[in-house]
């Protein structure tokens, strides 16, 4: 008998109800992000894909080393009892292949995780939303499935390829306008509240806390890499 993954009958069940109701609003989802299982599931995640420390120099060893089950506990508690609050993110500067830097925010490895479990929770109710043609940032989509569209739609005739580009949109993206956005699924204020303090936790740079009222720093598990195609878009 197969084993039943709880997190993914969740996913799967937050998926349908968004697909079935286009115009539904989820209420009851905080609850959701500090269930055992689900930060159980994030932390697996952001163990697997590694990374530096934050502010706060925890490594993901440091956390492995002093028990993970105990981080999870304490991390749930704050979270079911709202003590949690997310600390600045780590400004580093990535080179580019131009020579210019591209610069990434670090979150802490607590913070990460709380991401992580907003991702599973959040993630399939605005799949459910996308278009086929969308391919960039979502779950078993890659850019070679965007190559491989793109090629079937040049099989089919198509000829003509419009490639657009927003300069340093994740500098410039208003908080305001993206926290809208979310609500017009999502109107849990618990979930809206901890993604707004994510955003305005503010940038350590050296010394100095920048504050952060624009903008998505990189380099956080709700941040998309920077390399991965957004779209893909034919026309005749």
């Amino acid at each position: 008998m197969a084993i039943r993954d709880k997190v993914v009958e969740l996913q799967r069940a937050l998926y349908r109800a968004a697909k079935a109701s286009p115009d539904r609003r989820f209420h009851a989802l905080y609850d959701k992000v500090h269930r055992r299982d689900v930060l159980r599931r994030a932390w697996v995640n952001v163990a697997r894909n590694g990374g530096a420390a934050g502010v706060d120099g925890v490594t993901i060893a440091a956390v492995e080393e002093a028990g993970v089950v105990p981080f999870l506990d304490d991390l749930a508690a704050e979270l079911a009892e709202g003590r949690w609050r997310p600390a600045p993110v780590r400004r580093v500067e990535i080179p580019k292949p131009d020579g210019r830097t591209r610069p990434l925010g670090i979150p802490t490895v607590r913070d990460r995780v709380v991401q992580a479990a907003l991702k599973i929770v959040l993630e399939p109710i605005f799949e459910a939303d996308f278009a086929p043609c969308s391919f960039g940032f979502r779950p078993k989509r890659s850019t070679h499935h965007a190559l491989n569209t793109v090629m079937d739609e040049a099989w089919a005739g198509r000829r003509v390829v419009v490639e657009a580009d927003i300069a340093s949109f994740f500098d410039e993206v208003d908080h305001d306008l993206l926290l809208g956005a979310l609500a017009e699924r999502v109107v849990d204020r618990k979930i809206l509240k901890a993604i707004r303090a994510l955003l305005g936790a503010g940038i350590l740079v050296g010394q100095q806390l920048l504050s952060s009222d624009t903008g998505t720093p990189q380099g956080g598990v709700l941040t998309p890499p920077t390399h991965w195609a957004t779209s893909s878009s034919t026309s005749r």
